[in-house]
């Protein structure tokens, strides 16, 4: 039975894994609180296209506004006390299903959540292959796929209708990966914290807290030093409403916003952020943490504001070690986390970047290479965009116009 349930998740959300979308089709409900569809709010996509706009991208004119502000699974501990855990997995739950979004009422509140429908992972799986076989061996390349959050929070009464997205995670890629590619399980790593603020509910994105946990999973595979939440300085945005209402068109998310808590760490004035176009072309040195537009609407665009652009930054550690992110917006509220564990941090999004990435690793000296992004980059129509990344414009000599010491 579960297996036909999630075919057909898998059937509906065709459209979603090819350019992690929140889906479309027709709604379903249980015995749920009643739920109010804006006919005036059109259903959008997570992850979109190339060619259509993001929802986590600013438009050109939008304002942007700088505030003070060998192949193995890893699977670490985090150094931070555990909350006593709820498995909302065993727990019915009233929920709608509007636009192929399921919107749950749990703990008082209301989250809505995409559902995974599988996939192959062949485009991700032989994009990084095929790097591992041009770079040299000191080079080192890491895996970290982030689950959404049905993962953790799909009631028991609508389990059937999605995926178990370590399993497609550990079997269709971590174990297809070469030796020299390490594949970091944070899937098990958030599962210790499901009663924390790791995920957001009115958004399809992960909270600053749950990418906390991974940037540590990953500094401990990487064998960086790592800071301690509590060394770090809490920011909060409060009455958050995110990209779930404009996905499901559920009246419930928007009257039911949160509190976005992000975390500024304590070497941040010491560190520098510059801005590139998709060509590296400098363009400014400013803030990493950015205030966008209306922050209850674009919180998570705090992260350097958006994914069409190349960042760098410079930070105040002396170890020789210089990261590459290769990230879809997931991946945005990793870097911050590292910027007491990497020298320098390169951060390019899959889906907006224009150089040779064999190349641009090579003559930027990169040590360390690291693949992040959600479920759907990895298993859907994102992921076609690494191959291209391997092949176009090879040849070219990358150079960075910007010397800060001039």
């Amino acid at each position: 039975m579960k297996k036909i349930a999630i075919a057909l998740v898998a059937a509906m959300l065709c459209t979603c894994m090819l350019t992690g979308c929140a889906g479309n089709g027709g709604s379903a409900s249980s015995s749920a609180p009643s739920s109010t569809t804006d006919s005036s709010v059109t259903s959008t996509t997570e992850e979109s296209q190339k060619d259509q706009p993001s929802q986590d991208q600013p438009s050109q004119d939008q304002p942007s506004q700088d505030t003070p502000a060998e192949s193995s699974q890893e699977t670490p501990e985090s150094s931070l006390p555990d909350i006593t855990n709820k498995n909302y997995r065993e727990l019915d739950a009233e929920y709608t299903v509007e636009n192929g979004v399921i919107v749950v009422y749990q703990d008082g509140h209301y989250r809505g959540m995409e559902m995974f429908g599988g996939g192959s992972g062949d485009a991700y799986v032989d994009s990084l292959n095929t790097l591992r076989s041009k770079l040299d061996s000191s080079v080192k390349i890491y895996s970290m796929i982030a689950p959404l959050a049905c993962q953790y929070y799909i009631p028991a009464n609508y389990e059937d209708y999605t995926a178990d997205q370590k399993e497609y995670i550990d079997d269709n890629i971590s174990a297809r990966l070469n030796n020299g590619i390490t594949s970091i399980d944070i899937v098990s790593v958030l599962g210790q914290h499901t009663s924390e603020n790791i995920y957001c509910r009115t958004d399809h994105h992960w909270m600053p807290l749950g990418a906390y946990y991974a940037a540590e999973a990953f500094a401990k595979a990487a064998g960086v030093d790592f800071k301690d939440l509590n060394t770090y300085k809490a920011e909060t945005i409060n009455d958050f409403v995110g990209t779930m209402y404009a996905f499901s068109g559920d009246i419930n998310i928007k009257n039911d916003p949160e509190d976005f808590t992000y975390y500024i760490p304590s070497n941040y004035e010491n560190c520098k952020t510059d801005f590139y176009d998709t060509s590296f072309n400098f363009d400014y040195t400013g803030s990493y943490f950015k205030q966008v537009g209306d922050p209850q609407s674009n919180a998570y665009l705090t992260f350097f504001g958006g994914d069409e652009q190349i960042v760098k930054i410079r930070t105040d550690v002396k170890n020789g070690r210089k990261l590459l992110v290769v990230k879809d917006s997931y991946g945005n509220a990793i870097p911050g986390n590292l910027m007491g564990s990497f020298e320098e941090i390169y951060i390019i999004d899959m889906r907006y970047f224009n150089l040779n990435l064999v190349d641009f690793i090579k003559q930027m000296g990169m040590t360390d290479v690291l693949f992040t992004m959600c479920v759907f980059s990895s298993f859907g129509g994102n992921s076609y965009n690494l191959p291209t990344l391997l092949t176009q414009a090879e040849g070219q000599t990358i150079t960075d116009g910007y010397d800060p010491n001039a």
